[in-house]
């Protein structure tokens, strides 16, 4: 892959990017969250409420924060945002301190409440942090269990509870697998294995918000191919679509993963190439116009592109941004077509 000058620098920044990998998997936390925050308050509330009557103020209080905390994860949610790390740095020590003193007061009783917390860490938590927090909760949990229940009991407790463990991280992990494939089917062309149109308005809004906070440039590069419909008619539908497929496949290895290339109509492709100034975005351009003129589609008959490069102007929105990058790319068509406008 050629590597473009430096203008064209292999930027670090965070960028909110719709990716399968996170944008439906987060949303299922958020959703867990809220849930596991209303069973608590209608389940264990009452619970609370009983230990500070019956005078264990231990596990009153203890169990009183955890709903505390999870009311705070609550009401941020439906304000429009959501804090994992409250969940990680708040909910779990809790909860953990919680059933160290439950287990201490109750024995068998306190255990119990084991279960809904090892598994309500999954629900809300990414995987890899719900493993640890499952692993601290086991490791205070199971020997307190040892020594504070009968061994016969201790020992369904423990294996209980590593099974229930286990199987909801079984789940957990076929759920978000499950939401990474379909988000994917959602948002990918199927013929070119790029993305559709779906996320566009969203990406560049969400591009241009970031040019705007950190003056980091983005460049839009629209594709065209040259005598598609030519090639539809004279050598068929499977044909263009073969050389659809080999476009695809071909650009995805000429960008970087920051980058994102979408379908946007039959034989039209869009380019968002992060941290791409004017010249380095035309260069980024000319290199796969190039590249596709180079490589072999279809036998004895040659496939070109004609792109229009346009890189974003200060104050520029979403419509006007698209807007120049057509009309460069109708002005590479008029002028011969296979060529780069910017």
């Amino acid at each position: 892959m050629h590597v473009p000058g430096p203008s064209y620098r292999a930027v670090s920044f965070a960028v909110n990017l719709p990716a399968a990998e996170s944008a439906d998997v987060f949303d299922f936390r958020r959703k867990s969250t809220l849930g596991v925050a209303l069973i608590a308050f209608v389940f264990v509330a009452p619970f609370t409420v009983n230990n500070f009557i019956q005078g264990r103020y231990g596990p009153g209080l203890w169990s009183a924060l955890v709903l505390v905390i999870l009311a705070i994860n609550a009401w941020t949610i439906l304000r429009g945002r959501f804090s994992p790390a409250l969940t990680l740095i708040g909910l779990v020590p809790a909860m953990i301190f919680f059933l160290t003193v439950a287990l201490n007061d109750q024995g068998i009783i306190g255990a119990l409440w084991s279960y809904p917390a090892l598994i309500s860490f999954y629900f809300m938590l990414p995987e890899r942090k719900a493993w640890l927090a499952n692993a601290v909760l086991l490791a205070i949990v199971l020997p307190r269990t040892w020594m504070m229940i009968e061994p016969a009991i201790a020992a369904r407790v423990v294996a209980t509870l590593l099974v229930v463990s286990a199987f909801s991280a079984m789940f957990i992990r076929i759920i978000t697998n499950q939401q990474r494939r379909l988000h994917e089917l959602v948002v990918t062309d199927t013929l070119t294995g790029l993305l559709n149109r779906t996320l566009l308005n969203d990406t560049l809004d969400d591009a241009i918000q970031h040019s705007t906070r950190s003056g980091v440039p983005m460049t839009l590069a629209a594709l065209d191919l040259d005598h598609f419909k030519k090639i539809n008619d004279t050598l068929g539908h499977d044909a263009g679509d073969a050389v659809l497929r080999g476009v695809g496949e071909l650009l995805r290895h000429r960008v970087r993963r920051i980058d994102r290339l979408f379908r946007t109509g039959g034989e039209e492709i869009l380019a968002l190439l992060y941290g791409a100034d004017a010249g380095s975005g035309r260069q980024v351009a000319e290199d796969m116009r190039a590249a596709i003129a180079a490589h072999a589609f279809l036998p004895d008959h040659p496939v070109t592109v004609s792109i229009g490069v346009a890189t974003l102007l200060p104050g520029e929105d979403r419509q006007t941004w698209i807007k120049r990058s057509d009309e460069n790319l109708y002005r590479a068509k008029s002028a011969g077509r296979n060529r780069v406008v910017a």
